[in-house]
């Protein structure tokens, strides 16, 4: 099996099981809100929120550590090393965790009395404490899972601690036996809890093989090179910074989610209207806009180890190829996600939620999903590039601007303020990331080329798919086959437009089907120096070394 392989089928795997998980997870979401209400899930998030900075010093970057230190170990056939970073970041993970777990037990009770303003959070809070040590291990297993191209193993992992999570959620919720429990959210917690020592417990079996036997690096006809540096010290120089930047920015963060609901009522909402505005924002509008997403962050996640396999044998030509075509890729698929959103946001709404009132939202948002995507994909690239520490800057940068305006436009815009304020924290963001991404890679994006094609092609596809089914009027019994066929229709007008426009080429497609069967990229005969020329303006590449 080539690399473009390997790729191509871990993230096939991560895709399909990334999707499903999405798909369920916004499906559990519908009954979380039918359960507890848009007021009750708008608790529920701020709680998560909470949780979510425990989780981060639990975790303190030690995914990106193991991932990077495992892949460029691997990319040096250096396998003591690789021993060595690994036992490093077991040690580090359980460390942390363990104090992160503690941190929460200890400060439940003061931060639901003086942060969340309800005094039964305490309970959730310290059940979820308990969850912290079991999901640093696992994170750390699973970033080494990743570098090794074993997605296949984080992919069960996922899937089973979120069915262990839903199902026991379920069950526990429409019980009788369960009433003795202070609040759902305290069930809830105590899912979560239940599903971190499932994922816990198969992620140490799923390694155990690799303790008799760790698996050698790709040859590739790269010969054995000799490595000098210590696979702990790799590790802690990586995670270390990580985790300091983290804790600013998942902090700022935290108090951001905190002061949406305060900004909302200072506007003149009610207490529990204001957590319903946030709730059904946070809590049900985007998960739909970031369902999608699911294709990207798979992909997005594979694609660390193989931008820093690439920096560390100095193939600076195929960090820039890779680069480009992820970029229009990743273009081409949220400008379409887009559109879809545009169009079927009423359908979407009422499917999920019988709602009209997240229908607005979702019409709001969707003109910031392309936005949000290529952020997810130009992260990555930048971690990829041993740049995480630029990165995670950006997102302090971002977290502190967004912390400002929700103070400043809140109570002034209401949740029109929170609707701005998304637009305005990812485009700052975005910013900041692709500049450093284009500086250092060298790259040039012709942005209206790239992005103007796919906008025309999408509204042209969205509006021959409603004349395609004016002309043509099928109807279906089941609203969700409805949608799902016109989906489908649209993909096909959008694919012909694309096509007859010149974003995507005959050579495109003849490339990816000879990578995808092992074999050369097709031969394209005697080219001029022009029109080679052109073909690396195309793809953004042009003749600069990259330091």
């Amino acid at each position: 099996m080539t690399r473009f392989q390997r790729f191509l089928w871990n993230s096939a795997l991560m895709t399909v099981t990334a999707l499903g998980t999405r798909a369920v997870g916004v499906l559990f979401n519908v009954y979380l809100s039918a359960k507890l209400g848009t007021s009750g899930l708008g608790q529920f998030s701020l709680i998560m929120s909470v949780y979510g900075f425990a989780v981060t010093v639990a975790v303190s970057g030690i995914h990106l550590a193991i991932t990077r230190t495992v892949s460029e170990a691997m990319g040096l056939q250096d396998s003591a090393s690789m021993r060595c970073a690994l036992k490093t970041g077991l040690l580090y993970s359980l460390c942390f965790g363990l104090g992160a777990a503690a941190l929460l037990w200890i400060a439940a009770s003061p931060i639901a009395v003086s942060w969340l303003k309800d005094t039964q959070a305490s309970a959730p809070l310290r059940i979820l404490s308990l969850s912290l040590p079991l999901l640093s291990v696992s994170t750390c297993l699973n970033g080494y899972f990743v570098a090794c191209r074993k997605a296949f193993r984080g992919a069960v992992v996922n899937v089973i601690g979120q069915a262990v999570r839903i199902g026991v959620t379920v069950f526990f919720l429409n019980v009788p036996s369960a009433a003795h429990m202070q609040s759902s959210v305290s069930v809830i917690a105590a899912a979560t809890l239940i599903s971190e020592a499932s994922c816990f417990l198969l992620s140490l079996i799923l390694f155990l093989p690799d303790t008799r036997r760790p698996p050698l690096a790709y040859t590739d006809g790269v010969a054995r090179m000799a490595s000098t540096y210590c696979g702990a010290r790799s590790v802690l120089r990586i995670a270390f910074p990580i985790a300091l930047t983290a804790y600013i920015r998942v902090g700022l963060q935290t108090l951001l989610h905190l002061l949406i609901p305060l900004g909302l009522q200072r506007a003149g909402l009610s207490s529990e209207a204001a957590l319903s505005s946030y709730g059904t924002v946070h809590g049900m509008a985007l998960p739909v806009i970031l369902f999608p997403s699911a294709l990207l962050t798979s992909v997005a996640g594979l694609l660390i180890p193989e931008i820093a396999e690439f920096r560390t044998r100095k193939e600076w030509t195929s960090v820039k190829r890779t680069t480009s075509i992820v970029l229009r890729t990743t273009l081409l698929f949220a400008v379409f996600v887009s559109g879809v959103i545009l169009a079927y946001a009423n359908i979407l709404g009422t499917l999920l939620y019988q709602s009209t009132e997240i229908c607005a939202y979702l019409h709001a948002l969707a003109a910031l999903v392309p936005v949000m995507y290529l952020d997810t994909m130009v992260d990555a690239v930048l971690k990829g590039l041993d740049l995480q520490i630029a990165s995670m800057r950006y997102n302090i940068m971002d977290a502190a601007f967004c912390v400002l305006c929700a103070y400043i436009l809140l109570p002034h815009l209401g949740i029109l303020g929170y609707i701005l304020l998304l637009y305005a924290s990812e485009i700052f963001n975005l910013a900041l990331s692709i500049g450093k991404m284009l500086s250092v890679t060298g790259l040039r994006l012709p942005v209206l080329r790239l992005c103007g094609g796919p906008v025309i092609a999408v509204i042209g596809a969205s509006a021959l798919t409603e004349l395609f089914f004016r002309i043509i009027p099928i109807t279906f019994d089941f609203a969700v086959i409805d949608l799902i066929t016109r989906i489908l229709v649209m993909i096909i007008f959008y694919g012909t437009l694309l096509f007859l426009l010149g974003c995507i080429g005959k050579n495109d497609i003849r490339v990816f089907f000879s990578l995808l069967l092992g074999r050369k990229a097709p031969p394209q005969g005697k080219v001029s120096q022009h029109s080679h020329l052109q073909k690396r303006k195309k793809y953004g590449i042009i003749p600069r070394k990259i330091m």
